[in-house]
This record gives structure tokens, sequence and C-alpha cells, in this order.
């Protein structure tokens, strides 16, 4: 269970990452809807849940010390 608690930010990074190569790519083509289609919509919604899971770890840990 740590581990999967360590992977989170990582991933978290990941997704912030992607997201803004999506939103430039989106800028130099809209027509390629980079930021409207569904399959990108759901990996919107999945860096949100990840942020805020990566929030409240991060809360929890400082709390903690």
């Amino acid at each position: 269970m740590r581990k999967i608690l360590e992977f989170i930010p990582h991933l978290t990074l990941v997704l912030a990452l992607g997201l803004a190569l999506f939103t430039i790519l989106d800028g130099y083509n809209p027509f390629m809807e980079w930021l409207t289609s569904g399959v990108s919509k759901l990996y919107i919604y999945l860096f949100c849940a990840l942020s805020a899971a990566t929030a409240v770890l991060c809360a929890a840990e400082q709390r903690r010390k």
C-alpha cells in the first residue's frame, strides 16, 4: 500500500506534463480537438482526481510531522 501512495505524485506529474502537451498541441491544431474529445476529458478527470489525492496525502503527511 505504501508503494502505491508513493507512486501517486509521480503519476500526477506525468499527467500534468501530458495535459500541458495537449494544450500546446490544441493551440497549434484546434481541429484535432485535443481538449474536447472524450478521451481527453477522461484524462483531465483522472488528473483532477490524482491531484486531489496528492494534496490530501501531502496534507496528512505534514500533519503527522
